[in-house]
């Protein structure tokens, strides 16, 4: 992918997001219940709220099936939006949102608060200046030819030649996945890697349980690197 390419991916991510609508609702549970959203930051623009929204809409549109509200009896919050608040689309110091408070207007909303809406700024900045992509595992990825696997691969204990050799057992291990595309807020910089400073992106991912309906999320690591996002397995030396 070129830069090109990134940044029309970038530009056509939030135009989808915004065509669906400006309102700031998420939707949660597997009948895709709708929740108003509140910002405890005040001063936040529209427009930021609105993009925040979008963003908490890929994370919840998967991952967010299994939420459920508890109402009940609290005295701090109106309730609690119950999913788990360690997100498969967030790195590990963030938290998602769960705090379920009052809202004049329509009853109830979830809470976002000023901590995550501030690395949501900071974050919006930076994939603004870099023209950074929103990177999916699509189902076609999974059908490349081994030939092509070392375009989406960088593997520090392969060779290009092992990599292609290898292919086949690769792909079969990533077709265990169910692969989302990420949070903005997942993209960070780490010293791992080729360079002195390189760009990641976590990139979420789930696999059925044997033992019950429900799924188990975990996450994958992507690295721009020569222009193209790949997945990396990288052993520091």
């Amino acid at each position: 992918m070129n830069t090109k390419s990134v940044v029309f991916a970038i530009t056509a991510m939030f135009s989808a997001f915004h065509c669906a609508g400006q309102s700031n609702v998420v939707y949660y549970g597997a009948n895709s219940n709708a929740l108003d959203v509140v910002f405890v930051d005040t001063k936040l623009s529209p427009k930021t709220k609105s993009d925040i929204v979008a963003d908490l809409r890929v994370c919840l549109s998967e991952w967010g099936k299994a939420g459920t509200l508890d109402l009940g009896g609290y005295e701090d919050v109106a309730g609690y939006l119950y999913i788990g608040t360690s997100c498969p689309h967030y790195p590990e110091d963030i938290d998602f949102p769960r705090n379920i408070v009052s809202n004049g207007t329509s009853g109830i909303a979830l809470q976002i608060p000023k901590d995550l809406s501030d690395a949501y700024k900071k974050a919006f900045a930076f994939a603004a200046a870099n023209a950074f992509v929103e990177f999916v595992s699509s189902p076609n990825f999974l059908t490349l030819p081994p030939k092509n696997l070392p375009d989406y691969l960088l593997d520090s204990s392969r060779t290009t030649t092992q990599v292609i050799a290898d292919a086949q057992g690769i792909i079969s291990d990533l077709r265990l996945q169910t692969f989302y595309p990420p949070s903005v807020l997942s993209f960070f910089n780490s010293e791992i890697g080729p360079a002195k400073k390189n760009l990641f992106v976590g990139i979420p991912c789930s696999a059925p349980l044997s033992y019950s309906d429900r799924k188990s999320w975990g996450g994958f690591h992507a690295i721009w690197h020569k222009g193209k996002w790949k997945f990396i397995f990288w052993e520091e030396k």
